[in-house]
């Protein structure tokens, strides 16, 4: 297409059966303080995975905890794989969205355009057909020429002020 935009190639169907039975929906604020991965979490487990069998008795760690660790490094990896292509997905549908949605907007603009040369030079009459057009396209204009003002009364009432306070007196 261009160097801006190209079509997505990425998946479009994300299948979550497999993990479904492993995922979690918590409830807001439960996660706060979680531990998270820290680097070098390779090696540990590399460590821990020749490590155990020769040591986790005379530990007095139970066989079945490192095949928790194992069971939960596994489905870590399922679902950092499944993530990665829903967190593009979900980019790249709000980068769809938002290239439309300004398109869309365009046409409305190309449209208004349009009413305001019939309705200056052409036929007026057309304007009561196309209001809510009309006041839809103007709000942001609005709202400037609106901020505009506030400002302008700012500066005024500011330098209305400053020249009313007293100076100081001229040392020379």
């Amino acid at each position: 297409m261009n160097d801006k935009i190209a079509p997505y190639m990425g998946p479009t169907i994300i299948d979550v059966t497999s993990i479904r039975p492993k995922l979690v929906d918590v409830a807001n604020g439960t996660l706060s303080g979680a531990r998270r991965q820290k680097p070098g979490f390779p090696e540990v487990f590399d460590e821990l995975s020749k490590a155990l069998p020769q040591y986790g008795e005379t530990l007095g760690i139970h066989a079945g905890i490192w095949e928790k660790l194992v069971d939960k490094t596994v489905t870590l990896e399922e679902i950092r794989a499944l993530k990665k292509d829903v967190l593009k997905l979900a980019e790249v549908l709000e980068e769809s969205e938002i290239y439309y949605e300004d398109a869309r907007e365009s046409d409305i603009s190309r449209i208004g355009g349009f009413l305001d040369a019939t309705i200056q030079h052409g036929d007026p009459s057309v304007q009561a057909a196309f209001n809510k057009t009309l006041t839809y396209r103007a709000q942001y204009a609005k709202k400037a020429a609106e901020t505009r003002r506030k400002n302008k009364q700012a500066r005024l009432e500011t330098n209305a002020e400053t020249s009313t306070e007293p100076s100081a007196p001229n040392p020379a």
